[in-house]
């Protein structure tokens, strides 16, 4: 999808950042690779949650904050703080977004790995989407 399916959401640099060149010749300008739609709005939720409290100066509130939750055993109590701590760095740092649904549940096998659903909406009209990110904790060691 892109801005012409969303057009509230703007265009913005890819992340991570990178560049690419815009021709097929080595000399073609190189130029950011940029995204738009809902693919930005994705790459900006993952961003949002990766970044830890109190890492931007003029906004110390930004972030979820997740980095606590590194040596953390793999509990249901550790994992309803962890989906309580993304819903508030969403609904607080991310307004192009509705958030319906966070839920975080320990990764099967994976002993150090918690996976946060978030099913959100870009626009209220809209079918929900859903974005998996996997946080790593501190396992049954």
């Amino acid at each position: 999808m892109s801005t012409g399916d969303y057009p509230q959401v703007g265009r913005g640099w890819a992340f991570p950042p990178r560049w690419q060149r815009t021709g097929e010749e080595p000399t073609s300008e190189v130029a950011v690779v940029t995204n738009d739609g809902a693919e930005h709005v994705g790459e900006a939720l993952v961003l949002l949650l990766r970044t830890m409290l109190g890492s931007r100066v003029m906004r110390p509130d930004l972030g979820a904050g997740v980095d606590r939750y590194v040596f953390e055993p793999r509990t249901s109590d550790a994992c309803h703080r962890l989906a309580d701590d993304v819903r508030r760095a969403l609904v607080l740092g991310e307004p192009r977004v509705i958030v319906d649904a966070v839920e975080a549940v320990p990764a099967g096998e994976a002993d150090d790995r918690v996976d946060v659903t978030i099913e959100f909406r870009i626009d209220r009209h809209r079918r929900p989407t859903s974005l998996v990110v996997p946080f790593y904790l501190a396992g049954a060691s």
